[in-house]
């Protein structure tokens, strides 16, 4: 079983992600944890998903609160990325957010950020999955994304023709 693990471990890191901050708010500061399990799941109504570890600190603060949001990476954020994923550390954000009124944080020229409540979670394996139903979205300059691949932070390159 342990063969079947790390061959899906490295499988899933040949799997080209864009990078995502998933942010919520503990002791009144902005937290944010770098994510690429995150997808959108429905348009009527707006809904979002995002899976992190049930340890992560995180997790239960997102169940309190009852809502989260999700900033999207542009190329140049690569420095945000790599705080959220530092293990272990604390993740306070106020180096990269701005907020309008102290719920929700947008990460600073992100390509979006979006503001959800928590609609259902749902535990899987070591993971909690959050649906949220998206209430708002901040839209940012459109650039390219940044990306995650082979455990590493790239960008995406336009014109390459198949």
């Amino acid at each position: 079983m342990n063969e079947v693990k790390d061959r899906f471990r490295e499988s899933m890191g040949r799997l080209a992600t864009g990078v995502t901050i998933v942010m919520t708010e503990i002791d009144g500061r902005p937290w944010g944890l770098t994510v690429s399990a995150c997808c959108s799941i429905s348009m009527e109504p707006p809904l979002i998903l995002v899976s992190l570890a049930t340890k992560a600190a995180s997790t239960q603060v997102i169940i309190n609160n009852n809502r989260f949001s999700v900033s999207v990476l542009a190329e140049d954020q690569v420095e945000v990325a790599k705080s959220g994923a530092k293990a272990g550390a604390p993740k306070f954000f106020e180096d990269f957010v701005e907020s309008k009124d102290k719920i929700n944080y947008d990460v600073t020229n992100a390509l979006a950020n979006i503001h959800c409540k928590v609609e259902n979670v749902v535990t899987a394996g070591d993971h909690t999955i959050f649906i949220g139903l998206v209430e708002n979205v901040e839209l940012g300059e459109s650039k390219s994304p940044l990306l995650h691949f082979n455990r590493q932070f790239g960008e995406f390159r336009t014109g390459v023709k198949s």
